[in-house]
């Protein structure tokens, strides 16, 4: 077993893996301080992880999509949830730019990263961490996408904006917290166990009662980050 212990949300984790790779896959989170839980990977876990997701894929292997399952079933007791996103960091708030997997969230990011410049910073560019204590923050962990934009940073979350492919760059904010409620839970992921599950949804009511919501409708083009940063980001970072 390979051992080692990561620091994500404020919490730090004892990992006993199998593999080096998982390790270093984790590298830019290691941390030396005591930990606060330990995970021990089994032979069980990795070989039912395709049958636990909900697409039968595993994230870049068995082994790095397991534990982050495992990480996300333990830190819900902490009030911490992974939402599938694109979690951006402006003038020190953040915003989630999610959608469905392949619409375009990493797109529209690097759109905004481009439109803003040094005021844009990633935080986590696939699964970051939402947290409710103290407010809402959000964080980032190794799991942020294959292009693995991220860094080690934190924010309070701004906003959330479902993002759909248009033909024009138009935006919407959501007053309907049904309509929202039923977008959000597509995106949040909810362990099996039932105790557990309830606590993502309070976490999931928590966002529904402190955040704005909006749906952006926009094109690959520069103009659909400027439509977002102009008339969304400026106005919730005031």
């Amino acid at each position: 077993m390979v051992t080692f212990k990561i620091k994500i949300a404020n919490k730090v984790i004892e990992i006993n893996a199998f593999n080096e790779t998982t390790k270093k896959y984790c590298l830019s989170f290691l941390s030396e301080d005591e930990p606060n839980y330990v995970i021990t990977m089994t032979r069980e876990d990795l070989e039912n992880e395709a049958s636990n997701s909900t697409d039968g894929k595993v994230y870049v292997n068995e082994e790095i999509s397991a534990l982050y399952r495992k990480i996300a079933d333990l830190l819900v007791e902490d009030n911490t949830v992974v939402f599938h996103s694109s979690a951006i960091c402006v003038n020190g708030g953040a915003f989630l730019i999610t959608a469905r997997s392949g619409v375009g969230k990493s797109t529209h990011s690097r759109n905004l990263k481009q439109y803003i410049g040094e005021k844009f910073k990633y935080i986590n560019d696939d699964k970051p961490l939402i947290k409710v204590g103290d407010g809402i923050t959000v964080f980032s962990t190794p799991w942020n996408g294959k292009e693995r934009r991220g860094s080690d940073i934190s924010a309070p979350l701004k906003a959330v904006l479902f993002l759909n492919r248009g033909e024009t760059n138009t935006y919407r904010k959501i007053d309907n917290k049904e309509e929202i409620y039923i977008k959000m839970l597509s995106q949040i992921y909810l362990p099996k166990e039932k105790t557990k599950r309830e606590k993502a949804l309070k976490v999931a009511d928590n966002l529904l009662k402190n955040v704005n919501f909006y749906e952006i409708n926009v094109t690959k083009d520069i103009e659909s980050a400027k439509m977002t940063y102009e008339e969304i980001i400026k106005n919730e970072i005031k």
